[in-house]
């Protein structure tokens, strides 16, 4: 092979990869036309980083406009996700001017996975921070036994069936249920709907674990929830694996339905298995988040240490403002289907 000839693949393998990185980026932009574009989306972050590492050769070949127009393009996908939007920016300012009045309770937010090979690091971290309240997903009947162990410090629970050999959704507390409400499991251990007792002031709380994006069925899983939160009103706190990252088209069906914002922001919590989880906050993907309503106040989220999962535990510190108004909407069973 001559020179020139290797230098020409070189220059055309340099156009090229970036342009092969983009197609997918660009395509993730689209996810309020078909969920398939929205599976694409679910990887922005790392395909932006790939087509501006990819588009370095460009440069040192000689091919400035091209290299440069594909890390601009790249650096702009990659704005989207790592830019706080201004209404994120305007609540941690406004929380940091003014002093929290109310009790302060804890969330914590953990898929257990299923097969987990460490469960006695999960019983530990829980006894160690101490929620008030636990949300869980991949609850399978193995954990159940291990479980009872805090069953005495968490004596209100839910636990919703599931067909699933990975197990369903859960939520444990330490604070009774709200007097006069049911709580609720929706779909195939979809959603699990608890209204809990705070000291008076009462908030729903949901542990969720959405299917993967397409082709699983993630989108059918959003609309068979949408006429549960419809209807559901007061502080509500929904917590869980959602299969999705903070920009999806889903993170914005989810947070218009129920009226409820992020407390989190982006916070990469997955990443292949449990043995690689430490690695799940530099490179994981943002997928497990803790939304919240406009009465849930004082909202501070940690991420944990690994505990044999391949997700990483999220803690939730918060207040709830407000008086109960002791209506028919402080019921958790709000839709008969």
């Amino acid at each position: 092979m001559t020179n020139n000839h290797k230098h020409s693949w070189l220059t055309l393998a340099a156009v090229l990869v970036p342009i092969l990185f983009s197609v997918p980026l660009v395509l993730g932009f689209f996810g309020t036309v078909h969920p398939v574009f929205d599976a694409f989306a679910h990887f922005r972050m790392h395909l932006a980083v790939l087509m501006a590492v990819s588009a370095i050769p460009a440069l040192f070949l000689g091919l400035w406009r091209e290299g440069l127009m594909a890390i601009v393009l790249a650096l702009t996908a990659l704005a989207t996700v790592l830019v706080p939007t201004p209404y994120a920016e305007a609540e941690v300012a406004a929380q940091s001017t003014e002093p929290i009045v109310q009790p302060e309770y804890k969330l914590m937010q953990l898929n257990l996975r299923h097969d987990n090979a460490r469960p006695a690091d999960v019983i530990r971290l829980i006894a160690q921070e101490a929620p008030d309240v636990i949300t869980l997903q991949e609850a399978s009947a193995s954990w159940r036994p291990k479980l009872k162990a805090i069953e005495a410090r968490y004596p209100y629970n839910l636990y919703c069936p599931s067909t699933k050999h990975i197990g369903g959704v859960a939520i444990l507390s330490r604070r009774p249920f709200a007097l006069g409400s049911t709580p609720q499991c929706i779909g195939n251990s979809l959603v699990g709907l608890a209204r809990i007792d705070f000291g008076g002031r009462s908030a729903i709380i949901a542990a969720l674990h959405l299917e993967w994006p397409w082709p699983f069925e993630q989108a059918d899983n959003v609309e068979q929830m949408r006429p549960y939160f419809e209807r559901l009103h007061g502080p509500m706190i929904i917590a869980g694996d959602f299969n999705a990252v903070p920009w999806s088209q889903t993170l914005k069906n989810i947070t218009e339905v129920s009226k409820t914002r992020s407390a989190e922001g982006l916070r990469p919590s997955w990443f292949i298995n449990g043995t690689l989880a430490h690695a799940a906050a530099w490179v994981g993907l943002p997928i497990d988040h803790i939304l919240v309503s406009e009465r849930i106040t004082g909202t501070r989220v940690e991420t944990l240490e690994p505990a044999g999962s391949d997700h990483l535990p999220l803690l939730l510190h918060f207040s709830i403002s407000g008086v109960d108004d002791g209506g028919p909407d402080q019921q958790t069973v709000m839709l008969s289907r």
